[in-house]
């Protein structure tokens, strides 16, 4: 890409969110880390443009992401990396709508989410193909843990689909952690409470690497707790 843009959104920035046009030719990385409120990002894409949004967020408290991204221009390019810890009574709703108004656009969406105690997620996320956007390829995926019977996690990945030359996909899970994982790594000397921190860490570290800067890395995984 020819004309590079980094924009980091951190608790306290007005309103953590804004509006943002990526022309052609350009590449906008998008980075977002808050623990509250309600933080909305839109986002349009030109012909050739390419986007790389990622967000991590832990909270107690009630927090709420809002993306609505367009992609108008052919060839252009999402990729948007999240992943959420509901601790305590936690409330996180992730709201995503990723349209694809042109032809030969591609998106690809991964979330994580975690809740534990009563804490509570929400990951609602709409991929839309107009009926001129052929050559689409979207791709989107939810998948949860849950740490107590008393946790919850929903999700509705959706798809709205008009054209018939596409390649577009979607996929959820909501699960709790892997006993068989946590067995075997106790079996190798790890106390459980070690095996589970690394297989929580492990889960959510793939997000966390879509962040290149080594220590704008090193604060996502702060906030996760890593």
């Amino acid at each position: 890409m020819s004309d590079k843009r980094t924009i980091i959104l951190r608790e306290g920035c007005a309103g953590c969110g804004g509006e943002w046009q990526v022309a052609g030719g350009q590449s906008l990385e998008l980075y977002q880390l808050c623990s509250e409120g309600t933080h909305s990002v839109r986002l349009s894409l030109e012909a050739g443009a390419h986007a790389k949004v990622v967000f991590a967020a832990a909270t107690e408290g009630e927090l709420s992401y809002d993306y609505q991204i367009e992609l108008c221009g052919e060839g252009a390019e999402v990729e948007l990396y999240g992943v959420f810890v509901a601790r305590g009574e936690g409330r996180v709703r992730v709201h995503t709508e990723m349209r694809h108004n042109a032809p030969g656009c591609h998106s690809d969406q991964q979330v994580r989410g975690i809740a534990g105690e009563r804490g509570y997620g929400l990951f609602d996320g709409l991929v839309y193909v107009a009926p001129d956007a052929q050559k689409t390829e979207a791709y989107q995926q939810s998948r949860n843990v849950l740490l107590a019977p008393t946790a919850r996690i929903q999700t509705q990945p959706q798809l709205e689909i008009y054209a018939d030359d596409v390649k577009c996909s979607h996929g959820a899970t909501v699960g709790q952690m892997n006993e068989e994982q946590i067995y075997y790594m106790r079996q190798r000397g790890l106390s459980e409470e070690d095996a589970r921190r690394l297989q929580l860490g492990g889960f959510m570290q793939e997000i966390v690497d879509k962040v290149t800067d080594d220590a704008l890395r090193e604060e996502f995984e702060r906030v996760v707790g890593l």
